[in-house]
């Protein structure tokens, strides 16, 4: 796995480090969108940059720890054998959820992530935290050495337990004793690394700003290298200041999953029509 390309990381990190700074705590007390609308666009860096410019006037913040505005994140997200969530999400099933452990690697702290999608099309996630990776481990992967793999959680009974009373309780799951089934087919199948950036406005909403992505099967092998800059906004409800400023400029959402441009470009045969424009986009980005 390649490191970032730090030519896209500065051109938009610098943009960042140029606004005020808002700590986590405070992040989290005036941006809780568990509940939430998101947008996803795929943006050439310089755009990316001239957008987190325009948003300083309009009061935003970025996330900053320790001076630093800029963090690596490590996903890896879970299907059944036959990428019945990934089939699930290419046909609009109404009611469908995607799973995935995350971890933050600049400290080394994990979380397992369920990301529930209700009838009316918000987003519901809920969050169970688990034992710290080593900084050992954290520095392999931040350096390209993907094939450091992730322990099965699921078959820990507490894991699996959490895991199904949240499919039962969204509706996922028919029933507790389906919900731990699903549970216990489930295995990683993708994993994405890259650089994140986050800032906050007085209206609410959230902007994260994500460069250097890499998609590639959990063992490593077959890759993808995403070029630019995939921007996802977070709001309540309306279109927030940045999806406005978007809009006027000519960017308009693309359905965007890191999750399904990771299957879709590593096992082409499953169908993708679902993510046509984002495929497209990023076959023209990469020549």
């Amino acid at each position: 796995m390649a490191v970032p390309d730090m030519r896209t990381a500065d051109a938009v990190g610098e943009s960042f480090a140029r606004l005020p700074e808002i700590a986590l705590d405070e992040l989290s007390a005036n941006a809780s969108l568990l509940t939430r609308i998101d947008r996803k666009y795929l943006l050439q860096a310089d755009v990316a940059a001239d957008l987190v410019a325009s948003l300083a006037a309009k009061g935003a913040r970025a996330l900053a720890i320790d001076g630093q505005s800029a963090f690596g994140y490590l996903s890896d997200y879970d299907d059944t054998p036959d990428f019945s969530l990934y089939r699930a999400a290419a046909t609009k099933r109404r009611r469908r959820f995607k799973l995935r452990s995350r971890v933050y690697l600049d400290s080394g702290t994990h979380f397992l992530e369920l990301k529930t999608r209700s009838g009316r099309g918000h987003n519901v996630k809920d969050r169970l935290r688990l034992e710290d990776v080593p900084v050992s481990a954290c520095a392999a992967l931040r350096h390209g050495r993907s094939s450091v793999k992730r322990p099965d959680l699921l078959v820990r009974p507490e894991v699996r337990e959490w895991l199904a009373e949240r499919l039962a309780d969204r509706g996922i799951a028919e029933s507790r004793r389906e919900a731990l089934r699903v549970a216990a087919s489930l295995t990683p199948a993708v994993r994405s690394v890259y650089t994140r950036s986050t800032l906050c406005l007085p209206e609410g909403s959230r902007l994260t700003a994500d460069r250097g992505l890499v998609l590639c099967a959990p063992s490593g092998g077959a890759r993808v290298e995403v070029p630019g800059v995939v921007v996802e906004t977070k709001s309540a409800g309306r279109a927030s200041a940045a999806d406005r400023w978007l809009w006027r400029s000519g960017h308009r959402p693309l359905r965007i999953s890191k999750y399904a441009l990771g299957v879709a470009s590593i096992h082409p045969e499953l169908p993708s029509n679902r993510w046509n424009r984002a495929m497209k986009r990023l076959g023209d980005e990469r020549t």
